[in-house]
């Protein structure tokens, strides 16, 4: 019975191995050989790192954007940019990394065209106010509309099915399982969504004041018009063009006073793979054998929160990410790190763990935390280990809170005839059962339980921020918020985005502005992903891959890149424990 995992991942490996083929096209590579035009895509919000599959290397990563930007902007021989843009639908904290790194190129007056068929709110602002030119497909739209947020409360659905929720919350805002035990909105989650669907409007609305040259009013009315035709666009000065992409290039031709125009393109899925790419598919990251000099780490903390030892698609894992900190702390040439978390939270014992070896590391050496979109709940726990922390002004932050509970199934199996006995030695041996509800005795069982790892999270960002007890309390209570509201609380250091983290943590490091990065996680090729399946790595049940792939289908339709009360549950039915934020079905 060992043996037949190891077959099955064989299999799978080998069907990788032999579908190569099929994966193929020819990619454009840049041509290093005197100046020149780069046009690059940015069609969708790019995951912050690599994918710890075997085929990484098929989707573009923020992190490669970034650098890739920061090289064109360092180099003398790239004279403009031509940035093909799309929905980034709910990237508002990377779209601020992004605006850093074309404003930066723009500096000494290189100009950066922008084309688009489609564009949301977040990517109009990185079009308003990062491009020189922007311009738009004749049959595109311009979703610029304004944030939203869907809340949904669905109790008398559980009691029509004879499903009872029992949540317990620590935190007046921490409202992950409302969903579950309500019909309508509390205060508290109203409040907290109001306030940060605020910040994210204001943005909206400076950035079309940007791009239009209105006052506020103005710019209110016309996002009030939204969304936007290509005339209609074009009228309300949204855009300065409407052509096709081959009339784009053109223009940025003509201002640049060149012809040359190199096509800086990331495989996609689909597209075919050269005989490099398919050693490096085998390799995984060829460079990783090369970083043994000094260097700065950007250790990348992605995705819901568990705590497993071993590395799984979407997932920031514990026990990869305490080995690494681990080694990074024992090597002498890694002279500082950057966590850049991206991450919604999730179990509270793999954010405990995560937690200490952060400030391990932290004692040793410099330690800076990047926020990308979220780093809420667990997320923000892990954080809270950093000497400072930087974010960009409408990255969400905060949810110093605990959920945890279980369903009740017992008046379903009531009602369609199942009948259930639970047999037990010890007063609170069968409390976890789906069979029936808690008792009292049970119920402060677990309020105790979520009161202790609440008064440790508390204790924890406290220590971090060498901030007073109290003054945390006033920040927590499971509140979500941006960054711009969480700076004035203690919350966040910095206003700023990943090249600022990783300009201080060189500078702390005692690097020179130029020196190495390292990225971890790194890609994993396909050998190592062979020898991992002889390894007979452990595998997940049925259920729990069931509910990842539910939950990134929810992230695929609502423009999130997790679903976090959604996770919540798949959490509480492994750990009764979470720290997550509220609950958000869709915010873009």
């Amino acid at each position: 019975m060992k043996g037949a995992p190891r077959r099955r991942g064989f299999g799978l490996a080998l069907s990788a191995f032999l579908s190569l083929s099929a994966l193929a096209c020819e990619r454009d590579e840049p041509r290093h050989g005197g100046d020149a035009i780069q046009e690059i895509q940015i069609l969708d919000a790019y995951p912050e790192g690599a994918d710890p599959g075997v085929f990484a290397r098929a989707q573009p990563t923020m992190q490669e954007v970034l650098e890739h930007l920061w090289e064109a902007s360092d180099s003398k021989r790239v004279k403009g940019l031509l940035v093909r843009v799309g929905p980034l639908l709910g990237a508002w904290g990377r779209v601020g990394d992004l605006t850093e790194a074309l404003n930066a190129f723009r500096e000494d007056g290189r100009p950066v065209h922008c084309h688009f068929e489609v564009a949301d709110n977040v990517a109009f602002i990185l079009l308003a106010t990062a491009c020189d030119q922007v311009s738009m497909s004749p049959a595109g739209t311009l979703d610029l509309v304004g944030p939203a947020a869907i809340m949904i409360y669905a109790r008398s659905l559980l009691d029509r099915i004879g499903i009872e929720a029992e949540i317990v919350h620590m935190g007046r805002y921490k409202g992950a399982g409302d969903m579950l035990i309500r019909n309508d909105m509390p205060p508290e989650a109203k409040k907290s969504m109001d306030d940060i669907l605020d910040d994210l409007y204001a943005a909206a609305v400076a950035a079309t004041r940007a791009r239009q040259g209105g006052d506020e009013a103005q710019a209110k009315e016309l996002i009030d018009q939204g969304p936007f035709v290509s005339g209609g666009a074009l009228e309300a000065k949204l855009v300065d063009r409407v052509s096709f992409l081959d009339e784009a290039r053109d223009s940025i031709r003509e201002t640049a006073g060149l012809d040359k125009i190199e096509r800086v393109r990331f495989l996609s899925r689909g597209e075919k793979l050269t005989v490099g790419d398919f050693f490096e598919l085998l390799g995984g990251d060829r460079d990783k054998q090369k970083r043994k000099g000094d260097r700065v780490v950007i250790v990348q903390v992605t995705g819901n929160i568990v705590e497993q030892e071993w590395t799984s698609m979407g997932d920031a894992a514990s026990g990869p990410f305490i080995k690494a900190m681990e080694r990074f702390k024992e090597d002498d040439g890694v002279k500082a790190v950057v966590l850049r978390i991206n991450s919604p939270g999730g179990s509270a014992l793999a954010s405990d763990r995560m937690w200490h070896a952060a400030k391990s590391f932290g004692e040793a050496k410099p330690l800076l935390v990047s926020v990308g979109d979220m780093a809420a709940s667990g997320g923000y726990y892990i954080a809270s280990a950093a000497d400072k922390i930087f974010a960009h002004p409408n990255s969400l932050v905060g949810s110093i809170g605990v959920v945890g509970g279980k369903l009740n199934i017992e008046p379903l199996t009531r009602e369609i005839g199942v009948h259930t006995y639970v047999l037990q030695r010890g007063k609170r041996a069968a409390w976890a059962t789906l069979l029936r509800g808690l008792d009292p005795t049970e119920r402060r069982a677990l309020e105790s339980m979520l009161r202790d790892v609440y008064d440790r999270f508390i204790d924890r960002v406290a220590a971090g921020r060498n901030m007073e007890r109290e003054r945390v309390l006033l920040a927590a209570e499971g509140r979500l918020m941006t960054a711009q509201d969480a700076k004035p609380l203690g919350l966040i250091d910095e206003l700023a985005g990943l090249n600022a983290a990783l300009e201080k943590a060189k500078a702390e490091g005692g690097l020179p502005p130029d020196g190495e990065v390292e990225v971890w996680p790194s890609k994993k090729g396909l050998l190592d992903a062979i020898t991992e399946a002889f390894g007979g790595a452990p595998e997940e049940d049925e259920v729990r891959l069931l509910a990842r792939w539910w939950l990134r289908q929810e992230a695929g339709v609502h423009g999130l890149s997790v679903a976090p009360w959604a996770r919540a549950l798949v959490l509480l039915a492994h750990e009764r424990v979470a720290l997550v934020p509220p609950f958000l079905l869709a915010l873009r």
